[in-house]
């Protein structure tokens, strides 16, 4: 199985849509490829392939619009992710905070990397945590049958799913040469998950420009939710930093399991699981050989709170 780097920006310059001939400075439907190879289902593929520092700094990109989702309103004007290399020039297109407890992101769009980023806030009140330990399974979406999903993170989701799956379909319309990135940290990369198999199901058109970037992320669901995820055939990672104690909750024993593929940012060194038989990715490896630690759910790198 070949595997070479991350594309860097540079190189990204050459890539395009099937159909169309505008270069792309970020090209999510091509990272799949490049982390891993053109065949992702070799029966000797290693369990994890390490990643360069340029593939990090993407990811942290990435991170930096997961992060901004806690301060930026209607302008991209915060002082940490909205100065992130790759972010500059951002232009804010929606803003919401709905609903109790709040369900609170923005839509931005970037025309430098021809991208269009979808940014769902993490949880940063006592009501959000208690709708956070609502681990009742639901089924969901309308369809996916075998698909159950952490109550408390759909009823969150569902109080902006219309205006958001509206307001990303009117941009990915007026800008066709343009990425769609689903991003968002904690319960906020919860909702991303569901926003992304929400939106294969209700505009399928837009499934090929899709990608989904999410840090210390809780499972989501149940292994039929999982499945229905990693069904898609579109570049989706789940970053996990050290031994952040978030992703490793709900329990599996509770029905939960992860989708892939997982990022673990370990010993300052990124890795990529390539086997979903990996007990749910390589940091769940530490469940009990290393100690889980709520103080990493905060370093992942781009990120920050302010």
């Amino acid at each position: 199985m070949r595997i070479v780097g991350l594309l860097g920006f540079a190189a990204c310059l050459a890539l395009s849509f099937p159909v169309q001939q505008t270069p792309l400075a970020v090209s999510p439907r091509a990272l799949n490829r490049i982390f891993f190879g053109d065949n992702l289902t070799d029966s000797n593929a290693p369990a994890t392939t390490t990643i360069s520092d340029d593939d990090r700094d993407l990811l942290a990109m990435f991170a930096a619009y997961s992060g901004a989702a806690y301060t930026v309103s209607s302008e991209w004007n915060c002082s940490y992710a909205c100065e992130y290399p790759g972010t500059e020039g951002t232009v804010v297109e929606y803003f919401w905070n709905v609903g109790t407890p709040e369900s609170a992101g923005y839509i931005a769009r970037n025309p430098k990397q021809k991208l269009i980023v979808v940014s769902f806030r993490g949880t940063e009140n006592l009501p959000q945590w208690i709708e956070n330990l609502d681990f009742s399974l639901v089924q969901w979406p309308e369809g996916v049958n075998s698909s159950h999903v952490h109550n408390g993170f759909v009823r969150s989701y569902l109080k902006v799913q219309d205006i958001v799956l509206t307001k990303v379909e009117e941009l990915a319309f007026k800008y066709p040469d343009y990425w769609i990135s689903l991003v968002g940290h904690s319960l906020g990369g919860a909702k991303a998950a569901l926003c992304l198999l929400d939106l294969s199901i209700k505009l399928p058109e837009l499934l090929p420009r899709l990608l989904l970037c999410t840090q210390g992320q809780p499972r989501v669901g149940n292994r039929g939710f999982a499945s229905a995820i990693d069904a898609l055939d579109i570049p989706k990672y789940r970053e996990v930093y050290e031994f952040d104690i978030v992703p490793r909750i709900p329990l599996v024993v509770m029905g939960y399991h992860h989708y892939n593929h997982e990022v673990w940012d370990h010993v300052n060194t990124a890795s990529i699981c390539l086997e979903p038989t990996v007990l749910d990715g390589c940091a769940a490896l530490g469940n009990f050989a290393y100690p889980l630690n709520i103080g990493d759910h905060t370093k992942y790198r781009g990120l920050r709170y302010w």
